[in-house]
């Protein structure tokens, strides 16, 4: 069933194709933009990225829904225009957070169309049951497979006739990383204009707002020795992506295992979209045997790492080792016994 959107609807969620056709409607340039009949859009679109580069999170609350919907181009345009790629995920990740929390409570009929419209998915309404919808299931493992806790795997959901049965904040979980996707790949393919000195100036302050890079940006940690699993999440990380709570603590606990300092390993995560120094430095502290019951985690043994589906395994170098730890070192050979020798 076709629905029309309303203001408030694509005020909610911007990144739809309704809300960009809304906005071209309007027929605006960058520099009828910088008038000053639109400057509350330009501080709403300001305050849009800031929450977002402070607190991983943008508000969801809307008090004009014609300028949340024209501030979310303007925030792209800001965002792309600072040219910083791990802020793009980060902001990219805070406006899919923002969709999930508003799709959670959201009318029946806009989760149908927002899933069939924006992504081919067809989700079924269920009636009288613990679960809220069901969809097929090609479609689950399409999103499933990147999740890493169990509840995620098949073998633990509830499967009949082709059908996986989802409650409402399943649901919109499952699509949420699509989202993220959809606002980062849109910021990427901007074709930016020459930005006039007005939205320079707002470029400034967004960018004397960013958290720093790094102290140390891993100068003294270095990849070519790490075992496949490991390399994995730390190529990640310097991508700027989110990466599972279970990577984090095998990556940390690995560079704690090899002798690696505290502040070394912090230094390589404000790449991460939700880095909080003052968080992960308790965390690192924590599995570094420093905090809590000062007991030092070890480094997950091969067998969980792959429970965890964080294995990469190298067929060779991988073949003989059950900890991370083992890869690259020489194997010990087993001490002889001693034998005495026979008198003839």
């Amino acid at each position: 069933m076709e629905i029309e959107f309303g203001i408030e609807d694509l005020a909610k969620y911007p990144f739809l194709r309704e809300a960009g056709d809304y906005v071209k409607e309007l027929d605006l340039s960058i520099e009828d933009l910088i008038q000053e009949d639109y400057r509350p859009a330009i501080e709403k679109a300001k305050k849009r990225v800031l929450e977002a580069i402070q607190k991983n999170f943008i508000s969801s609350e809307i008090s004009e829904a014609d300028l949340e919907i024209l501030s979310f181009p303007l925030a792209l345009m800001l965002v792309k225009a600072i040219g910083i790629d791990y802020f793009m995920y980060r902001y990219s990740l805070a406006e899919s957070l923002r969709a999930e929390r508003l799709l959670e409570r959201e009318k029946e009929p806009i989760i149908f169309h927002i899933f069939k419209s924006a992504f081919n998915v067809e989700a079924i309404s269920i009636e009288h049951s613990v679960f809220d919808f069901k969809v097929n299931i090609v479609e689950y493992l399409k999103r499933a497979t990147n999740f890493h806790k169990p509840e995620w795997k098949l073998i633990n959901r509830v499967v009949e006739k082709g059908f996986v049965y989802l409650k409402t904040h399943e649901l919109v979980r499952l699509i949420r990383e699509e989202i993220r996707k959809m606002i980062y790949g849109r910021m990427k393919s901007l074709s930016l204009p020459k930005m006039p000195d007005k939205l320079k100036e707002v470029m400034v302050e967004i960018s004397n707002a960013l958290p720093p890079m790094s102290s140390k940006e891993l100068q003294s940690v270095t990849p070519g020795n790490f075992p496949p699993c490991v390399t994995h999440v730390l190529d990640l990380l310097q991508k700027g992506k989110n990466v599972p709570h279970y990577g984090r603590f095998l990556l940390t606990s690995y560079l704690i295992g090899i002798g690696k300092s505290v502040d070394d390993v912090i230094g390589i995560y404000p790449k991460s979209p939700d880095f909080s120094e003052r968080l992960t430095r308790y965390q690192v502290e924590h599995i570094a045997g420093m905090r809590g019951g000062r007991r030092r985690y070890k480094v997950p043994s091969c067998r969980t790492v792959i429970t965890h589906s964080l294995c990469f395994k190298d067929k060779v170098l991988c073949a003989k080792i059950k900890s991370p730890l083992q890869f690259g070192r020489e194997p010990i050979a087993p001490k002889r016994k001693a034998t005495r020798s026979r008198k003839p």
